[in-house]
């Protein structure tokens, strides 16, 4: 019988504790629940399993250290985030769909270096999947707060220039940066 201190359970190989494994869990199922739509007996289950798999990849994988913290104000202005960025996505859809309808197909494909100020690993992550999220841009790679960013054409590359994504990636997680 144990009678040292209560340890947390941890999953297989001690790695992680369960908690950490149901909260990433749970946050897929919750962003499953909204991109399905559904309630349908069987997409739940189906997006249950699904979670749960990705929860545990997540943990062993992605935050191999610790997992980030993530405020409750942050998590309260992911929602104005997200509409924000489905704007920014649809117009980006638009333009890049106007692009190869044209027979012309007038893209002028660049790399361009684009100098962040966002000082958190979060906040840095969030606008790099942002930036790849976004038609017509990807994020190839990060260093310190410099990105290199793969963009379409130039209408791209001002898009990203403009900073409006970073300061509304700023706004949620860098709260104190944003006046």
């Amino acid at each position: 019988m144990d009678t040292g201190p209560r340890r947390q359970r941890q999953g297989r190989r001690g790695s992680r504790p369960l908690s950490v494994l149901a909260a990433a869990a749970g946050a897929t199922y919750a962003f499953w629940l909204v991109v399905s739509a559904s309630l349908a007996p069987l997409d739940l289950l189906l997006g249950l399993a699904i979670s749960m798999v990705l929860g545990a990849w997540a943990v062993r994988v992605l935050w191999a250290g610790d997992a980030p913290a993530v405020a409750p104000r942050e998590v309260l202005a992911m929602p104005r985030f997200l509409l924000g960025l489905g704007h920014q996505v649809l117009a980006a859809a638009a333009h890049l769909a106007r692009v190869v309808i044209d027979p012309r197909l007038p893209i002028q494909p660049m790399l361009i270096r684009h100098r962040t100020s966002l000082r958190r690993p979060i906040s840095r992550v969030a606008f790099a999947q942002s930036v790849t999220l976004t038609p017509g841009t990807l994020t190839v790679d990060i260093e310190g707060g410099t990105f290199l960013i793969h963009c379409l054409g130039p209408e791209f590359a001002r898009r990203i220039e403009s900073g409006e994504l970073e300061r509304r990636v700023a706004a949620v997680f860098e709260p104190e940066a944003v006046e």
